[in-house]
C-alpha cells in the first residue's frame, strides 16, 4: 500500500484550500499522491507534494464524456494501491468514486474512501438558477450515483456546513452515519492574526477577494463603489483570480479599467493584504460552503459584508460581526453593500465592534486549520500512524 491519493478537481484550489492535510500525511512517513485539474504549471508551488495532472471539465456536466474520469482513476489506483483515497469536489466525489470501489472488488482499492463537498456550487444548489433537460438529467444521475457510494463500505462525507449536510441527507443522498460537517479548510491563525492598529485610517478600505466571478457577487461590489458618494474617503479594492475559461468570469483589463475600484489582480500574501483593509465583502449569489476569505478576514478580525447565504452566515453573525444582506436583484444588493459600508465610514465605533467580535468567533468556532486537519487526517484513518507505507 502507498498511503493517500487525493483527486481534486482544480489545482489553484487545491493549493489554496486542501494542501494541508495531505502535507500532514507526508510529513508523517506516508506515501502521497495528489491527482488534479486545472492550470497544472502551478504544482511547482508546492514542491513538497507529488502531483499528476489529468483533465477535469469545472464548467459543464457531461456524464458521458466524463465518465473518462472513472477509467483515469481506476488506472491510478491500481497502479498506487493507496490506504485511502480523499476525493474532493463532486465530479471526483463520482467518477473517482466508482473507480477506488472497482480497484477495491479487485484488491488493489483503498479501505478508506473520503469524499468532500465543498459547496453545493451553481449545479446542485436549491437555489440555482440553472435548468433544463440536460440539467435535471445530470441532477438524476448525480443522485442515483451518489446513493450508490454512499452505501458502500467505509466511505464517508464530509461538509462545509450543516445547510448542506442537511440536504444531502433529507434527499437521501447519504445518510447521517456516514457523513459529517468540518467548518471549512481551516485557516492559520499564525499567519491571519489581527492588525495592531484597530482604528480605521482614511480612506475606509472594502475589499472584494475571490475568484473573479459574477456568481461570487462581483457585479453587485462593482455596482456599489459607482454608487460611492463618500469619494477618496472609502476605497473598493478587488483581488483574486481570473477564470479565463468561466463563462461568468471577468478579464483582467475590464477590471482595470474600471475607474471606481482598484484592481491588484490575484494575490499571493493574503495576510499582508488583509492587513491593509478595513472590510471585507463577499455579495456570493448562492451558498459555496465557507468561504475561506470570511474565514481570513475573521482571524484578522476584519469585518464582513456578505450575502445571507448558507456557509457565509455561519462565519458572518449579522449585527454582531459583520453586515449580511440577503442575495436577490444586484442593484438591491449593490444598494446594501454602500449602505453597510456608509455605516462602518460614518460610525467607527460599530466597526471596531464588529472586528473585535469576528476574531473572537473565529477562535471559539472550530475554524483553525490545526482542528480541521486533525478531523481529516482521523477520517482518513492516518491518525497517529508515522509508519513508512
Amino acid at each position: 500500500m502507498s498511503g493517500l491519493v487525493v483527486i481534486c478537481n482544480d489545482l489553484d484550489y487545491f493549493l489554496r484550500h486542501r494542501a494541508e492535510v495531505p502535507l500532514k500525511i507526508k510529513k508523517e512517513g506516508h506515501r502521497v499522491t495528489i491527482v488534479t485539474g486545472g492550470r497544472f504549471a502551478r504544482a511547482s508551488d508546492q514542491p513538497d507534494l507529488d502531483f499528476e495532472h489529468t483533465p477535469i471539465e469545472r464548467f459543464s456536466f457531461n456524464p458521458f464524456l466524463d465518465a473518462a474520469l472513472t477509467v483515469r482513476s481506476l488506472k491510478i489506483f491500481l497502479r498506487t494501491k493507496p490506504e485511502a483515497v480523499h476525493l474532493i469536489t463532486l465530479k471526483p466525489a463520482i467518477y473517482a468514486s466508482i473507480a477506488a470501489l472497482i480497484s477495491r472488488a479487485l484488491g488493489r482499492g483503498p479501505k478508506k474512501i473520503l469524499i468532500t463537498i465543498p459547496g453545493l456550487g451553481r449545479l446542485m444548489s436549491p437555489s440555482s438558477s440553472m435548468s433544463g433537460f440536460m440539467v435535471n438529467f445530470a441532477r438524476k444521475l448525480i443522485g442515483l450515483a451518489l446513493r450508490f457510494i454512499s452505501s458502500q463500505k467505509d466511505v464517508h462525507f464530509t461538509f462545509e456546513t450543516q445547510h448542506d449536510f442537511s440536504v444531502f441527507v433529507e434527499k437521501k443522498l447519504v445518510s447521517q452515519t456516514n457523513a459529517s460537517v468540518i467548518k471549512g479548510a481551516g485557516v492559520n491563525p499564525a499567519l491571519f492574526y489581527p492588525k495592531e492598529k484597530t482604528e480605521p485610517a482614511a480612506p475606509l478600505r472594502i475589499l472584494f477577494a475571490s475568484r473573479l466571478l459574477k456568481s461570487k457577487g462581483l457585479e453587485a461590489f462593482l455596482m456599489a463603489a459607482q454608487k460611492n458618494v463618500h469619494g477618496s474617503s472609502i476605497q473598493y479594492v478587488v483581488a483574486g483570480m481570473i477564470e479565463a475559461d468561466d463563462p461568468d468570469g471577468y478579464s483582467a483589463e475590464e477590471l482595470a479599467r474600471n475607474p471606481a475600484i482598484t484592481f491588484l489582480g490575484e494575490q499571493n500574501d493574503m495576510p499582508s493584504l488583509l492587513r491593509t483593509v478595513d472590510v471585507v465583502c463577499l455579495p456570493t449569489l448562492y451558498g459555496e460552503g465557507i468561504p475561506r476569505i470570511l474565514i481570513e478576514a475573521a482571524a484578522c478580525g476584519i469585518a464582513s459584508i456578505a450575502t445571507d447565504v448558507p456557509g457565509c452566515n455561519e462565519i458572518v453573525l449579522d449585527g454582531e460581526t459583520g453586515v449580511l444582506i440577503k442575495p436577490g436583484a444586484l442593484s438591491v444588493m449593490a444598494d446594501d453593500i454602500a449602505s453597510a459600508t456608509d455605516v462602518y465610514a460614518k460610525n467607527p465605533s460599530i466597526l471596531a465592534a464588529h472586528s473585535k467580535a469576528a476574531v473572537s468567533h473565529f477562535r471559539a468556532g472550530g475554524f483553525s486549520e490545526s482542528s480541521v486537519i486533525e478531523h481529516f487526517v482521523e477520517l482518513l484513518g492516518f491518525s497517529g500512524k508515522s509508519l513508512k507505507v
